[in-house]
């Protein structure tokens, strides 16, 4: 064989030798470093990129939040299917060619965990979990197997399936893992421990993964070691990973903020130690590359202050925090919230303390994890202000009523001409400080004029100080004292600008008194001067001193200012409705401060409200549950008792009312048949009796609606009583059937119209031969008397009376009425005693 043809076969046999290699089913050598290398090389290489593209697009996109422990993780969100789409579908795409094409590869267990990867970060938890769960199952490569399990635990705990998650996490403790899988398997379990909030657990298999991280994993869980420390009291643990962390070559706001901690957990052992951390604070704060930083600093500051007991200068450092805040509304938001927290728990100044919460509430973002608690807390502290207001603008006005208007309008215009006076000086300053200002500003400027800078040989900048001088000081001689408003000697202006000045003074003048006088009228319509404005007045001191021991008691836990309060609501208000309310919190109160006191209170509700729900919750803490179930029980008997009332059958409902009252005596549902008792003896006994009955329960039920129903309804029967007394006194003349009639229909402004309208129509239609007329008469300021006139006998009056009665559209109060009984109607106006009259006689 020549050299020609054994070139010619070489090609050939390489050419045959891959053609042979290429084939996936064959498991010899050639085949094999064909497959592992193509795939490794092609597909695998690029599906793994797109892996990698998403974890670093998901890091990137979450802002650390170092005011929580960071994640080791970053989160998966269900948004990254859409944002991710593209990458995952290739890195799927290309993962399944290894799969497909090179079956014989070493690759492929590890592309099968690529695509559960790709699925996990597309939020396809199922599918995810099925792959992994495959991998485990059939792959033939142990650390790919570890690596399926690893990220099986990861998609458990993504999907809250913490038990499977604790299942996988007990397994592959006991598994002999390579060094990375050792690693990963760590800091799942860390991430596992952190998604229950167990730091103890977590910074323990953090500290483990310790001696496998690598340099670029190891500033951030450094820091984040560091933080779980000091979470959980370990400081000098604490301070000692930041320092590893500042150490590892962070990114300068990881380090930043790593400083900032170590700070903040630095061991104090004397005083010298507070002024090298406040050194430390300073230097942080001078320094350039820390001005966006700024507001946290000093948030940290104020915090070490803080807690080193410290109050005033924690205090300036928060406001210094929210003073350099400008792009940071959560640290903005948590200085205030800090400076509330202070003024509430520490120094008990609940006004200041409300300002500070509003302004957090306004601040902090809605998602911020605390912010319903605060906008509650927030919501407290405003009803006590407007309580707090409440009382000291009432009180004021109240003393104030007590003066004539006179001296009231005096001392409100003195009040009024001083506030203009404050106001005027606070505008003039503000004007010298802006003229100044533009003073010193022109001799800044750079004019090109006058061939140099100083500024008296400037013409333009002498000419703008002139302007400048002027309106700081106005025209002024260029003579000695030349400051001094009033000189012994006069100073001649020129007459017409004279006369301006006096002009434009005169109408300043007219402004300040007419904006005073308003001033004075605004306060001075304020003050109460009726009895009913004062007792108003009362009415809202009243509320507020109830509302204000309630808010003391219930949500700000200061006992003792709301006993004050209570007590002054019963002293000032002895016949205040909140009173057996009252006395029974003060007995609470006291029960175990001033048991004596205690007893006081309890022996008021029972000499004065024996039968209240405040009496009974003292005899029996039960009261309410146990009424509870017997009300339920008498609703039903109650049905029943008053089925048979409406029905009239008067003794069968007395049964069973006085079965109830016997059986339920301090049920709080009762007085329902207290209430329907006393209405049965209106329907069968004499008036008087009723009005008793209807007494007896008001004493008896001093509390709730059926308390105010039960007055309305003696308010009524004592109307009725009245009406009786006046028909006897309006002695209506007998009806004779043949005397004149009228008819009358009362209208009022928004029935007149239709009335007058339909009445014209049947007269016009049914009654056209008949001579009637139709006028109108006031009854009163809001109704009148459409009277038709004149019907010869009480028959024609009764027809007419019918046809009218049988319109629809007429709502209004008709009668007949005879001639001279009319008179005295008209006279007297007692159209209820007519109407019993008319009932009875037509």
């Amino acid at each position: 064989m020549n050299i020609t043809q054994r070139t010619f076969l070489f090609p050939a046999l390489i050419t045959v030798a891959l053609l042979y290699s290429c084939s996936s089913e064959k498991n010899a050598p050639l085949n094999r470093a064909y497959h592992n290398t193509t795939a490794h090389y092609n597909a695998y290489f690029y599906a793994l990129a797109q892996i990698t593209s998403i974890e670093e697009g998901i890091k990137a996109s979450q802002s650390a939040d170092y005011d929580h422990i960071l994640p080791i993780f970053p989160a998966i969100d269900s948004a990254n299917k859409k944002i991710y789409k593209v990458e995952i579908e290739e890195a799927i795409k290309k993962a399944s060619i290894v799969i497909q094409y090179h079956k014989n590869s070493k690759w492929v267990d590890d592309s099968y965990n690529i695509i559960g990867q790709a699925r996990m970060y597309g939020y396809d938890y199922p599918n995810a979990i099925e792959t992994f769960k495959y991998v485990n199952t059939k792959a033939e490569d142990i650390n790919a197997k570890h690596w399926a399990l690893i990220n099986l635990m990861r998609t458990f705990i993504e999907n809250n399936e913490m038990s499977n998650a604790e299942a996988v996490s007990d397994f592959l403790s006991r598994e002999r893992l390579n060094e990375k899988n050792l690693k990963y398997s760590y800091l799942m379990k860390a991430f596992y421990y952190q998604k229950l909030d167990q730091k103890d657990n977590m910074v323990k298999s953090l500290v483990a993964a310790d001696p496998l991280l690598t340099k670029q994993e190891r500033a951030k869980l450094f820091f984040i070691i560091g933080q779980v420390y000091q979470k959980i009291g370990f400081e000098s643990s604490a301070f000692d990973y930041y320092k590893k962390c500042i150490r590892s070559n962070p990114e300068y706001e990881l380090s930043f903020y790593a400083k900032l901690n170590m700070a903040q957990v630095t061991q104090l052992g004397e005083r010298s130690d507070i002024k090298d951390v406040r050194k430390y604070f300073k230097k942080l704060v001078k320094d350039e590359k820390n001005r966006e930083f700024q507001d946290r600093i000093y948030y940290e500051w104020a915090k070490f202050e803080l807690k080193q007991g410290y109050l005033p200068e924690s205090l300036i450092n928060f406001n210094l925090s929210i003073q350099t805040s400008k792009n940071n509304p959560r640290i903005k938001g948590l200085a205030y919230l800090s400076l509330g927290e202070v003024y509430f728990d520490t120094l008990k100044n609940y006004s200041t303390a409300q300002a500070y919460y509003d302004s957090a509430v306004t601040t902090l973002p809605k998602n911020y994890e605390f912010y319903e608690k605060i906008a509650t807390r927030n919501e407290v502290l405003t009803r006590f202000i407007k309580q707090i207001n409440t009382i000291t603008l009432q009180d004021s006005l109240l003393t104030l009523s007590t003066k004539d208007s006179t001296e009231l309008m005096a001392l409100f215009t003195a009040e009024a001409e001083q506030r203009r006076a404050l106001e005027k000086a606070k505008e003039e300053k503000q004007r010298k400080k802006d003229a100044a200002e533009s003073f010193f500003s022109f001799n800044q400027e750079p004019t090109g004029i006058g061939g140099g800078n100083w500024y008296f040989t400037n013409p333009a900048a002498v000419s703008k100080g002139r302007i400048a001088f002027k309106n700081i000081w106005g025209e002024r001689a260029l003579e000695d004292h030349w400051r001094r408003s009033i000189k012994s000697s006069v100073i001649e202006t020129d007459n017409e600008s004279s006369i301006e000045e006096d002009s434009e003074s005169s109408a300043s003048e007219l402004d300040d008194k007419n904006s005073i006088n308003n001033v004075a009228s605004g306060f001075y319509n304020q003050v109460p001067k009726t009895k009913q404005e004062v007792a108003d007045a009362n009415k809202k001191l009243e509320d507020a001193f109830y509302n204000l021991g309630n808010i003391y008691h219930f949500e700000l836990e200061e006992d003792n200012s709301a006993i004050e309060n209570y007590n002054i609501l019963l002293n000032r208000y002895p016949k205040t409705l909140y009173e057996p309310e009252v006395l029974y919190l003060l007995y609470l109160i006291e029960m175990e401060e001033n048991p004596d006191k205690s007893t006081e209170y309890k022996n008021l509700i029972f000499d004065k409200y024996p039968n209240s729900l405040y009496a009974n919750l003292i005899l029996n803490p039960q009261f309410v549950e146990e009424s509870d179930k017997a009300n339920e029980k008498l609703a039903v008997e109650y049905k029943k008792a008053y089925t048979l009332y409406k029905a009239a059958d008067y003794e069968s409902a007395k049964h069973y009312i006085n079965t109830a009252i016997k059986e339920y005596p301090k049920a709080s549902f009762i007085s329902n048949f207290w209430l329907l008792k006393a209405l049965i003896t209106g329907k069968t006994e004499p008036l008087p009796e009723y009005q008793l009955a209807l007494n007896d329960f008001i004493i008896m039920f001093p509390e709730g609606e059926l308390n105010e129903y039960a007055k309305k309804l003696l308010e009524a029967s004592k109307t009725y009583q009245n009406r009786l007394v006046k028909l006897k006194e309006t002695r209506f003349s007998k009806v004779v059937a043949d005397q004149d009639h009228y008819f009358i229909l009362i209208t009022d402004s928004l029935s007149d119209k239709t009335a007058t309208e339909t009445v014209n129509r049947i007269i016009n239609s049914q009654f056209a031969n008949k001579n009637f007329t139709v006028g109108k008469l006031n009854l009163d300021t809001k109704n009148s008397f459409l009277v038709i006139k004149t019907f010869a006998d009480k028959d024609g009056a009764l027809l007419f009376y019918d046809i009218i009665k049988s319109e629809q559209s007429i709502k209004n109060v008709i009668f007949v009425i005879s001639k001279l009984n009319f008179e005295l109607l008209h006279q007297t106006k007692e159209v209820d005693t007519y109407l019993t009259f008319f009932e009875a006689n037509y």
